[in-house]
């Protein structure tokens, strides 16, 4: 117990940016910052009403301090591209959030005997070029059996092909993330973004995943170009808006961003990729973009569906319902109350 509750200190801790003596202050002087030290170490454990206090200031619950590791995650195999802009403490918060909640998802679906494993592997083709990537996310969209619509949800689909993504709640310079947790391909997705953004982010980032590039291209780009091209191919994109433009209305991009999910600024990098338009219309588009203020608020509106991540919301509550979970293991895998999971359990 003093092992599993010193572990989920830190974790809670690490995940709330806190130091031990922050944490210590947050206590109000009532825990010194060595018993904090104690207590992480696994020397020693705080009295139940020291307990309640830690609680309060982490903002856990309690049972979370107890719960036992249903499976190990290392949080050192999650890397990120861009640590310095976020900095070192909100990295590793966002790294042991992250291990928590594939934790709790794992545990759930050894519970529910779900086997959810990724199987797409394109290692054998090297992407040097922006074509190359085009032809990833065409062989994707295959693999997925896709076809050229419209994706729905970016999130559901990964997620029953065996990608966990998770969403946190970031600061605007954190979009995405990615990495393997052993075999579990997982991406990290900033909550608070708009649907387009989240949906190219998500394919950005298994662009890194999936792709292996030859040595000392640009990366970044060809992962945007990838993830453009899952979001809406080439071909049905021409078709739509033609082979070659001068002008393109907005309410011709606004169409294609509902049917597709895809932003307006993307759109027109999209046109200027395949030639549509030139590079020249493209540089003005942002300029008028960025000079007129009601302009830039209009193209960059929202107008695809919701996109988070449900999946693992339902595993538990079909575990609650096949009665294989309780109420009070339900909430403690959601983190809610224990109310609100009986009002929305709702069996038909």
């Amino acid at each position: 117990m003093k092992d599993t509750f010193a572990k989920r200190l830190i974790n809670a801790r690490r995940i709330r940016c806190l130091s031990q003596r922050e944490l210590c202050s947050l206590l109000a002087g009532k825990v010194s910052s060595s018993a904090i030290e104690k207590y992480e170490k696994g020397l020693m454990m705080p009295s139940s009403d020291v307990l309640i206090l830690i609680s309060k200031a982490l903002g856990f619950k309690m049972d979370y301090f107890f719960r036992p590791f249903a499976v190990a995650i290392d949080i050192n195999n999650f890397e990120f591209r861009k640590q310095s802009s976020l900095g070192i403490k909100k990295v590793e918060s966002i790294k042991c959030l992250v291990a928590s909640e594939i934790e709790k998802y794992l545990e759930i679906e050894n519970i529910l005997g779900i086997s959810n494993l990724f199987r797409l592997n394109y290692g054998n083709m090297l992407v040097e070029t922006e074509d190359d990537a085009m032809q990833m996310a065409k062989r994707l969209r295959q693999d997925l059996n896709i076809g050229t619509d419209g994706i729905t949800s970016a999130i559901e689909l990964l997620e029953c092909n065996g990608v966990k993504i998770i969403e946190v709640d970031a600061d605007v310079k954190f979009s995405g993330a990615c990495n393997m947790a052993g075999s579990i391909p997982v991406i990290v997705i900033n909550k608070s973004m708009q649907a387009e953004r989240k949906r190219m982010t998500i394919f950005h980032e298994l662009g890194h995943l999936l792709m292996k590039f030859a040595k000392g291209v640009d990366e970044e780009r060809l992962c945007t170009v990838f993830a453009s091209e899952v979001l809406i191919p080439s071909e049905k994109f021409r078709g739509i808006i033609g082979e070659a433009r001068h002008d393109i209305s907005l309410v011709e991009l606004q169409t294609i961003d509902r049917e597709y999910g895809i932003s307006v600024d993307a759109l027109m990098a999209k046109a200027a990729q395949l030639n549509v338009i030139t590079t020249k219309r493209y540089q003005s588009y942002f300029k008028k973009k960025n000079a007129l203020p009601q302009f830039k608020k209009v193209v960059e509106m929202s107008l695809a569906g919701d996109e988070r991540t449900t999946r693992f919301e339902r595993l538990v509550y079909r575990a609650l319902a096949s009665e294989l979970i309780s109420t009070s293991k339900a909430a403690s895998l959601l983190e809610c109350p224990l109310e609100t999971v009986r009002e929305n359990l709702n069996l038909m």
